[in-house]
């Protein structure tokens, strides 16, 4: 091969090469080509999917240049900032944060130092009001190799009043719980005291929570409540939550036994499940209910022992209870026999108006006031009942039952009717009496005015006829004088006793004469002045007019042996009603205690008198104010 041939070849293998190595030339090429291709494809979805998250995060997100401008906000920041990004890019450096917080220049630093920071910083908004917010600022470097801050602000206004609402509520809460007039402590599964409020300690008669704690559980229960507070304990610890209210006994600091209504639930205490026990103290109601069972026990002996008959019934008359008085009374064996029978107390009425009269009592008052109804035994026979009656409510005012109290009436009936006979016996054999006294005053008045009068008259005229013979003689003259003296008193007082026993001038003349008379001797006898008042009318009935006469008698006796009277008033009115008499005198007056004294036989007999036309005597007096008399009789 010649030099050219040689250098041809030469020349093909190295344009071969150099073929060769443009051809991998430009392979690398396209593989670079494609490779940037791609990258710059990746970038730009890279790039697109952090636009995306930038725009649409649900948080305000900024970016600041190494001076601290912004040089990007997303749509968060410019609504809380109340902003568009424009107008925040072109705010100067910090311009989104309250200058005045002084926890700004310490964030500021700790970025510088540590190249983030995150903590909490005031924003302004465009209208000037500041929030409190979340801030996260984080240093990066961009592709440039310049240094770049990314902040993510989290407004917290909203978390920040919820924190005040339940830090406020928390506090109200443990207030509630200090002032509470229940006692409210906290315990741990094991029973020891985190929280006690002032009640409870009150309770125990503790001082403070310190001194609660410091007392073992076992010294603060009576032994019977502490072995039940172990039996519990072991429940619990087995799962067993169930046992949430019971009652237990302690012991308070000064020895005294109380107890105590308990309600325990689990809460949430510090962060923890632990349990809130509740106490009531019931010592009181405790004694109230001993004393009530007490009270009860009683109510039954008596009730049961009781010769009162009484019964239980419901407000619609069913009967509930009955004591052993109350069946027998209504001739049954047994309250138990009773209630089977009787299906209302209605039935037992014999008028059933008189059940109605006792519901309508009891309806308007509440009770009824012992009253005489008239019942039906079991037999059907009937007898007189003495009734009291009331209602029984509870606490709220809802009537629950009515009770009743019955007292038989039969033998008390008995007793009354015997003693009404023997009152009318009485007062008939009295009435004959007075009847008989006066017609023996009468007579023995005739006896005395016909016989003595005359007698005394005739020897007076024998007397005046002497004088005729012994004229001559001075000491006989003397001594008819003497006795012509003695004759004319005696025939005054034959005429005055006559009087008094039967004074003829009632019967002759009439009422008001006989007053008038009696007035004049009385005035004449005691220098008693008399006023008179008689109404001249028609009083027709001679024993009404000698029992008005009897009773001036009676009245005028009286003043003269107790009154002390200077003077008397006497006056006598006829109306359609009645006659009434009237006698009032200006004397020491009367006691009640003698004006009802069943030693004032006068005005006893007085009264007795009276009562037999219907009428009705009234006296009234004040010591040292005189007496007032009225003696009244009907028509």
């Amino acid at each position: 091969m010649n030099h050219r041939d040689k250098a041809k070849a030469e020349l093909i293998k190295e344009l071969q090469k150099i073929q060769q190595e443009s051809d991998l030339l430009k392979t690398s090429y396209d593989k670079d080509t494609i490779e940037r291709k791609l990258v710059e494809a990746a970038l730009r979805e890279s790039e697109e999917r952090y636009r995306l998250l930038f725009e649409n995060s649900g948080e305000a997100i900024l970016l600041t240049n190494p001076d601290g401008s912004i040089y990007s906000a997303n749509t968060e920041a410019c609504r809380i900032y109340g902003r568009s990004e424009a107008e925040i890019c072109k705010l100067g450096r910090n311009c989104t944060t309250d200058l005045n917080d002084p926890r700004l220049e310490p964030a500021l630093n700790e970025r510088k130092k540590t190249g983030k920071f995150k903590g909490e910083l005031n924003q302004v908004r465009k209208d000037g009001t500041i929030f409190p917010a979340e801030v996260t600022s984080t240093l990066f470097t961009d592709s440039s190799g310049n240094e770049r801050t990314s902040m993510i602000i989290r407004d917290i206004s909203e978390r920040k009043l919820a924190l005040e609402a339940l830090a406020l509520e928390k506090e109200n809460f443990r207030h509630s719980l200090d002032d509470s007039p229940m006692g409210i402590r906290i315990a741990t599964e094991n029973g020891d005291t985190i929280y006690a409020n002032k009640a409870i300690l009150n309770i125990y008669g503790f001082e403070s929570l310190e001194e609660f704690q410091n007392i073992p559980i076992k010294n603060r229960y009576t032994p019977e409540s502490y072995a039940e507070s172990q039996k519990r304990k072991i429940q619990r610890k087995n799962g067993d939550l169930s046992n949430t209210r019971y009652q237990i006994s302690i012991v308070r600091k000064n020895g005294e036994i109380r107890n105590l209504r308990v309600l325990r639930t689990e809460v949430f205490w510090g962060g923890l499940v632990q349990f809130q026990v509740m106490y009531e103290d019931i010592t009181e109601l405790k004694r109230g209910d001993l004393a009530l069972r007490e009270s009860e026990a009683r109510f039954r002996s008596l009730f049961e022992s009781s010769l009162l008959g009484i019964s239980i019934a419901n407000p619609d008359g069913r009967l509930i209870q009955a004591n052993m008085a109350y069946a027998k009374m209504y001739g049954y064996n047994n309250p138990e026999e009773l209630l089977s029978d009787v299906q209302s107390v209605r039935q037992l009425y014999a008028n059933p108006e008189d059940r109605n009269e006792v519901l309508h009592s009891l309806n308007r008052d509440g009770f009824m006031e012992p009253k005489e109804f008239e019942l039906i035994k079991n037999d059907g026979s009937r007898f007189f009942v003495l009734v009291s009656a009331s209602e029984i409510r509870d606490s709220n005012g809802k009537l629950l039952y009515n009770q009743a109290t019955h007292l038989d009436l039969t033998g008390r009936k008995k007793i009354e009717k015997e003693l009404l006979d023997s009152k009318e016996l009485l007062e008939k054999l009295n009435q004959h009496l007075n009847e008989v006294r006066e017609n023996e005053r009468a007579a023995i008045s005739r006896e005395i005015h016909d016989e003595l009068g005359q007698s005394m008259t005739a020897l007076k005229l024998d007397l005046n006829r002497l004088y005729n013979y012994v004229s001559t003689s001075p000491e006989a003259i003397t001594l008819l004088d003497s006795m012509n003296k003695l004759i004319s008193d005696t025939i005054k007082d034959v005429q005055r006793i006559s009087s008094d026993l039967r004074p003829g001038i009632l019967d002759e003349l009439g009422l008001v004469s006989a007053i008038e008379w009696y007035c004049d001797e009385f005035e004449n006898r005691t220098a008693i002045k008399c006023t008179l008042e008689l109404e001249n009318s028609a009083y027709i009935n001679p024993q009404i007019n000698l029992t008005f006469f009897r009773a001036l008698q009676e009245a005028f006796t009286n003043i003269i042996r107790h009154a002390k009277a200077s003077s008397v008033y006497v006056q006598l009115q006829q109306t359609d009603k009645g006659t009434t008499l009237t006698i009032t005198d200006n004397g020491v007056g009367i006691s009640g205690g003698k004006i009802n004294s069943n030693k004032s036989l006068g005005l006893i007999s007085m009264r007795e008198r009276v009562k037999q036309f219907k009428g009705k005597i009234e006296i009234s007096s004040k010591t040292g104010d005189g007496t007032k008399l009225t003696v009244f009789i009907p028509s």
